[in-house]
């Protein structure tokens, strides 16, 4: 199971897409684009970390540990105006379930602050617990992007 979190969380997080989309006319929006993209990329280097894709790194681990902790904080004050532009992904339940999706993000955030960084191992064994907290949210609260295609 673990090992089948951390593939699918390596698929997902470092698959390099190519999307059609135009930048994110509304502030709010671009604001909570930034913060799931800062989380994407905390969560690729930890990812990177577990497969041995890149050597583990204490400080580096803990660094991406705690811009985890900030930022799945933050989630609810960035959400919680109902704005959407084209860029946005997502869904409308976000603000007719307000409840539950700030329990995703509390979920998230103790995830976050569970992450073992002392060694590789430890990595290993807590971040899908975060990986799960972050796709059960995703399930629910966010549209998938259409990928590009040219036919």
């Amino acid at each position: 199971v673990l090992s089948s979190l951390l593939l699918m969380a390596a698929l997902l997080l470092l698959a390099g897409k190519v999307e059609a989309e135009s930048p994110a006319q509304n502030k709010y929006v671009a604001e909570r684009i930034a913060l799931m993209s800062s989380q994407k990329k905390a969560l690729q280097d930890l990812t990177a970390m577990t497969r041995d894709y890149i050597a583990f790194d204490r400080s580096s681990a803990r660094a991406a540990r705690r811009a985890l902790i900030r930022s799945t904080r933050r989630i609810p004050r960035h959400f919680r105006r109902d704005v959407t532009d084209l860029s946005s992904h997502a869904r409308g339940g976000i603000w007719t379930n307000w409840a539950d999706f700030k329990r995703h993000a509390d979920d998230a955030e103790k995830a976050a602050r569970a992450l073992n960084i002392r060694s590789a191992s430890g990595l290993r064994r807590s971040l899908p617990r975060l990986i799960s907290a972050c796709h059960n949210c995703h399930q629910i609260y966010r549209n998938t992007p259409r990928e590009f295609t040219t036919h």
